[in-house]
C-alpha cells in the first residue's frame, strides 16, 4: 500500500523550481486510457501536491505583488475556468517577474505566467489562448497521467516515477537517472506522448477560449510568432515555453484548422484593460526608466505602438516613476477627460497624489472610487495602505477583513491586517494575522513562531487563545507530516 503522506513529503521538500527545470520531464505524455489518474491520487492529495510546488516556488522565485496585476489575472483565469470543462475545480493563478515567455502549470490548479507572456503577446486573445491550454492540461490531469506507462503499470511503480521527476528538481541528473531507471520507455515515444497532450490541450482549451469569448484564431497565430521568433534564438536561449510545448508547423496547422471551424467571435470583454496592464509591467520591469521614457514619447510622436491609449498610461507611469510628477499627472489628465471612471487611472492619479504628500487627496480618490468599484481588490488593498500611512488603522481593518468576507486572501491582504491590527495594538491577532502571511508563503516554521507569540499576547482571552491554540495544532500537524520520515 502507497503512503500517500510519504509522497506528498518528497513534494512539499523536494520541489524547489518545477517550472523552470522539470516542465519537460513533468509533461512526458502518454496515449489516451481515460482518467485512470484518478485511481492514483485522489483530487485532495493533488491538490496538496501543488500547494507544495506553490509554497516552495515562492521560497524560491519573488511573485509579483501588484494587486492591479493580479486582479487582472485572476479575473482573465477565472473566466476561462468557468467556461472550461471542470468549472468547479479550485484553480490559482499568479504573475512571476520573468521577461521569459513562458506559462506553467502544477497539479491542483496551480498556474503560472511570465510577465514576458502579456509583454510578448499583442493581444489578450493570445494570454487567454495559454492560459486556456494550461487550464486543459489541469483538467485532464496531464500532469498525472504522464507518467503512466502503461494500463497495466502499478499504482507504487507510477507514484515513484512521480517522485523520482520531483527529486530531478533538486538534482537534475538524479531525476532523469531515477525516472530512467524506472521507466523502461524510449525517447521518442515519451516525445510523441508529449505531442498527444499537447494536442489534447489545444484543442480542449480553443473550445474553452471560444466558449469564453475569446477568437480561436488567436492560439494558433501565437503560436507563428513564437515559431518564427524561434529562428533567431540558438541553444538555451530558445524560450522556455518552446522548449516544454513544442511548437512545430504541423501543430501551428492543427490550430489553424480546429479555428476556422469556429465562427468568427467578436470578443466580449474589455481589452483596454490587457494593453493598460501590459504598460504597467513594462514599466515595472524597465531597467533605465529614462530611456523608456523617451521610448513613449516617440511612439507617441511617429503614432508607432498596439494602442495609443494604453500607451499615453505607460508614459505617464514612466515620468512619474522617475519623479516628474507634474508632467505624469498632465498626460494622465487627458486620459481621465476621456474615460474618468476607468480605475487604472484614478489608482495612478492616486499614487501621485501620495507622492507629492497629498495623502489626504489620494485617501478621497481611493473612497470616491469605492462607490463606483466596490469592494474591488486592488483598489481595496492600495486604499489600506494610505490608511495606514494616515494612522487610519481601523478603517483599513474593517476594509481588509470586507475582503477576507469575499474570500479574498492573499499575502499582501494578511500582511496588511497584522499591521493595522499592530497600529490599533492588537498585538495578539497581528501576531495571528502574521502567522497567515507566513503560512500561505509556505513558511510553516515562521508561522508556527508567530501563532506562540500571538498566545503569549492572548493570555486572559479564553476565546482567542482557543482560536490560536487550535489553529496551531493544525500548523503543526502539517509540518509533522512534512518532517516524517
Amino acid at each position: 500500500m502507497v503512503d500517500m503522506r510519504k509522497i506528498i513529503k518528497i513534494v512539499l521538500l523536494g520541489l524547489i523550481l518545477w517550472p523552470l527545470t522539470m516542465t519537460r520531464a513533468v509533461e512526458i505524455a502518454l496515449p489516451e486510457i481515460g482518467d485512470s489518474a484518478g485511481t492514483l491520487i485522489s483530487p485532495q492529495q493533488e491538490y496538496q501536491i501543488g500547494l507544495g510546488f506553490y509554497w516552495r516556488l515562492q521560497q524560491s522565485v519573488d511573485l509579483l505583488d501588484d494587486p492591479e496585476i493580479n486582479s487582472y489575472l485572476q479575473s482573465l483565469g477565472y473566466r476561462l475556468v468557468a467556461n472550461s470543462d471542470a468549472p468547479h475545480l479550485p484553480f490559482t493563478f499568479f504573475m512571476v517577474p520573468d521577461s521569459s515567455v513562458n506559462a506553467f502549470a502544477a497539479p491542483g490548479g496551480f498556474i503560472g505566467v511570465n510577465s514576458g507572456l502579456l509583454l510578448t503577446s499583442q493581444r489578450e486573445d493570445e494570454v487567454a489562448s495559454v492560459l486556456a491550454h494550461e487550464i486543459a492540461h489541469v483538467t485532464q490531469r496531464h500532469l498525472l497521467r504522464s507518467f503512466e506507462k502503461s494500463q497495466q503499470m502499478s499504482i507504487p511503480m507510477t507514484i515513484a516515477m512521480i517522485a523520482a521527476a520531483l527529486l530531478g528538481a533538486a538534482d537534475p541528473a538524479m531525476g532523469s537517472a531515477a525516472i530512467m531507471a524506472v521507466q523502461a520507455g524510449g525517447v521518442q515515444s515519451q516525445l510523441n506522448f508529449t505531442r498527444a497532450n499537447e494536442s489534447e490541450a489545444d484543442n480542449l482549451g480553443m473550445h474553452t477560449l471560444v466558449r469564453s469569448g475569446f477568437d480561436a484564431l488567436a492560439m494558433p497565430a501565437f503560436f507563428e510568432r513564437l515559431q518564427q521568433a524561434s529562428r533567431f534564438y540558438t541553444g538555451n536561449a530558445v524560450p522556455e515555453f518552446l522548449r516544454t510545448h513544442p511548437v512545430t508547423t504541423s501543430r501551428i496547422a492543427d490550430a489553424r484548422g480546429r479555428a476556422v471551424r469556429y465562427p468568427l467571435v467578436r470578443q466580449v470583454s474589455d481589452t483596454l484593460q490587457f494593453y493598460l496592464m501590459r504598460e504597467k509591467l513594462k514599466v515595472m520591469g524597465a531597467t533605465n526608466l529614462t530611456h523608456l521614457t523617451q521610448e513613449y514619447e516617440n511612439a507617441i510622436k511617429t503614432g508607432n505602438s498596439l494602442n495609443k491609449t494604453a500607451t499615453l498610461y505607460g508614459y505617464s507611469l514612466a515620468l512619474s516613476a522617475v519623479g516628474n510628477y507634474a508632467h505624469a499627472r498632465q498626460v494622465l489628465a487627458e486620459l481621465i477627460k476621456n474615460d474618468d471612471d476607468r480605475l487604472s487611472y484614478q489608482l495612478a492619479l492616486a499614487e501621485i497624489e501620495i507622492a507629492v504628500g497629498q495623502l489626504s487627496t489620494a485617501l478621497a480618490i481611493y473612497q470616491e472610487n469605492q462607490k463606483l468599484y466596490p469592494d474591488d481588490q486592488a483598489l481595496s488593498l492600495e486604499q489600506v495602505s494610505a490608511l495606514l500611512q494616515a494612522n487610519l488603522p481601523n478603517e483599513a481593518a474593517q476594509i481588509l477583513l470586507r475582503q477576507l468576507e469575499l474570500g479574498a486572501p492573499s499575502q499582501q491582504l494578511y500582511k496588511l491586517l497584522a499591521q493595522a491590527q499592530g497600529k490599533m495594538g492588537k498585538k495578539s491577532q497581528s501576531h495571528s494575522w502574521l502567522a497567515e502571511y507566513y503560512y500561505i508563503s509556505g513558511r510553516l516554521h515562521l508561522a508556527a513562531d508567530q501563532l506562540r507569540i500571538a498566545a503569549d499576547f492572548a493570555k486572559g482571552d479564553e476565546y482567542q487563545l482557543a482560536k490560536i491554540s487550535s489553529r496551531l495544532r493544525e500548523v503543526e500537524i502539517t509540518l509533522a507530516e512534512m518532517e516524517e520520515s
